[in-house]
């Protein structure tokens, strides 16, 4: 059963504390150039660093430089990716300063465009960095990174990881009988949702270590659009001060239950917000050993990651596996919201995957019972839309703004794609600070609102009412009707039907249009087709 339910909050404010300035210097390393910080607190205009705070490359914890240069050597996956473009000349925005709530990817790949628009950026996020973060780690589920969301780090001359380990091979399907289908996926790379935070938090630091500062464990207390302050709560001890910043630019990118959100409901008129809920919860289970024999042979002797899907007789019911680059395997466990309340033992969790799952490797079945039933449940996913992206001086990106369920897996995409199109706002602003906002929900509202539907519809699969599932018609007539008339008129009507194009940089408006259009011509066909059966009966009578 979906919900549906709004969200306000509101917000006061303290005074002002003092900021920090940074100093850089450069040490050389056997022909490879490092940038390591120091901080002095005391008044400036510089980003806000907390004590003990850092940006750029640490050598804490190294023996010495050459430990840390063979670190960077043989360890680092992406030298070019952390490589600093501080020193390039500074954009139109320089001289503000932005404040981005949430460190997850849509913050981070935020703060690298703002940064290169010349803001000085200061990143808050209520959890530990995700590497220290246990429960983060915990949750940790796969993303997948399409063409859709590469984008935006290919402009920001971020290059992805080549190693194999990252490089997807594909998707294997396996059903309630048994049967496998082998989608490949060649060009996506593949992470976990820690691993990609971490990753661009790392190449946020390296790139921009004088323009971009990160907070972890700062919860964000109140917040006042009109006096565009915020007060951050250290979530880490409960002796530990607040801190107020003032900002330019407010950016939250601080997900479903994005306190920045709450603020534009409870201050703004006219603000208005829905939110869905999937209806689905999930366990994760990690580093399970074994199962060679669940690769299929397209992928056998290849280096890449795989996932594995095993679907059931119930649509919420499903297992995922992921490889590691150890060989062992990771994923989740999911049920219809509530569902885990009737399992309590590690038998309970075994006698149902093997009543409900074929293929799952035998050897798997206890170690990840085990695991599921000491973890705990936690949502698969929720759908948000907001009347508008924007507030006084604040933008909203992400899951605070349009977040969907894993269905499509476009949420990570999503969010990076409107990162790209802010940086789009900022460039089209030219400097007016004051219209970035604005044009930023002209540029993306309607898109990430046609995403929200196509994730509506796609519930449809889940509620399994056939014919009778107007949302089901729709998808349904849109994938045959499309894929017959891509065949037989590919130059009017393109190659594949659009939602099998959701990878590529199809917009998401685009997309919802065709899925309007096939379903009134299947309609108009249906009635053509179903009046020439008509007048055939009349003539035979």
């Amino acid at each position: 059963m979906q919900t549906q339910h709004k969200l306000k909050c509101s917000g006061s404010f303290g005074q002002a504390r003092p900021r920090s300035l940074h100093h850089g210097h450069l040490c050389r390393l056997q022909h490879r150039t490092i940038r390591t910080t120091r901080h002095a607190d005391v008044s400036s205009t510089g980003p806000a660093v907390e004590e003990g705070g850092s940006r750029g490359v640490s050598f804490s914890g190294w023996n010495g430089y050459n430990e840390a240069e063979r670190y960077i050597r043989e360890q680092n996956p992406y030298p070019r990716a952390l490589s600093s473009v501080d020193d390039l000349p500074g954009g139109p925005y320089t001289g503000r300063k932005a404040v981005v709530v949430g460190a997850g990817p849509a913050g981070s790949t935020a703060a690298m465009f703002l940064a290169r628009q010349g803001f000085m950026v200061e990143v808050y996020d209520r959890r530990p960095e995700p590497r220290n973060d246990m429960v983060d780690t915990g949750r940790a589920y796969i993303i997948i990174l399409i063409p859709r969301g590469q984008a935006a780090l290919k402009e920001l001359g971020v290059k992805l990881p080549e190693d194999e380990h990252f490089r997807t091979l594909g998707t294997v399907s396996h059903n309630e009988k048994g049967k496998v289908r082998v989608s490949k996926e060649e060009g996506n790379v593949t992470f976990s949702r820690s691993s990609l935070s971490q990753w661009l938090i790392d190449t946020a630091r390296s790139r921009y270590p004088g323009r971009i500062a990160f907070h972890f464990q700062s919860a964000a207390e109140r917040i006042d659009l009109a006096e565009k302050k915020v007060v951050f709560s250290k979530t880490g001890g409960i002796l530990a001060p607040s801190r107020e910043v003032a900002y330019d630019l407010l950016v939250g990118a601080d997900g479903v239950g994005s306190p920045v959100r709450a603020a534009l409901c409870a201050q703004t008129a006219g603000f208005g917000v829905e939110v869905d809920d999937s209806g689905r919860e999930y366990k994760v289970y990690m580093n399970l050993r074994g199962g060679r024999g669940v690769e299929p042979p397209e992928f056998r002797g290849r280096s890449g990651a795989s996932l594995h899907l095993f679907t059931s007789d119930d649509p919420f019911t499903a297992f995922t596996a992921h490889s590691n680059p150890d060989g062992t395997y990771s994923g989740t466990f999911s049920l219809q919201t509530g569902g885990f309340r009737a399992l309590h033992s590690p038998a309970d969790y075994e006698a149902i995957m093997r009543a409900k799952f074929a293929g799952i490797p035998p050897e798997w079945l206890p170690a990840a019972a085990a695991q599921l039933a000491a973890a705990p449940a936690n949502p698969a996913g929720k759908r948000v839309r907001v009347s508008r992206l924007y507030g006084p001086a604040c933008v909203l990106l992400g899951d605070a703004a349009h977040a969907v369920t894993p269905v499509f897996g476009q949420g990570a995409n999503s969010a990076l794609e409107s990162c790209l199109v802010l940086n789009k706002a900022l460039t089209d602003s030219r400097g007016d600070l004051a219209a970035v906002p604005e044009r930023f929900d002209e540029l993306r509202r309607d898109d990430v609102h046609s995403l929200y539907e196509l994730d509506r519809k796609a519930y449809s699969f889940f509620r399994r009412k056939g014919p009778f599932d107007p949302d089901f018609l729709q998808l349904l007539a849109h994938v045959l009707l499309g894929s017959l008339l891509s065949k037989v008129v590919p130059f009017l009507y393109g190659p594949k039907p659009a939602l099998l194009r959701l990878g590529s940089g199809v917009s998401y408006s685009t997309i919802t249009a065709a899925v309007r259009r096939d379903s009134l011509l299947a309609v108009g066909l249906g009635v053509l087709l179903l009046g020439a059966l008509v007048g055939k009966l009349l003539r035979l009578f």
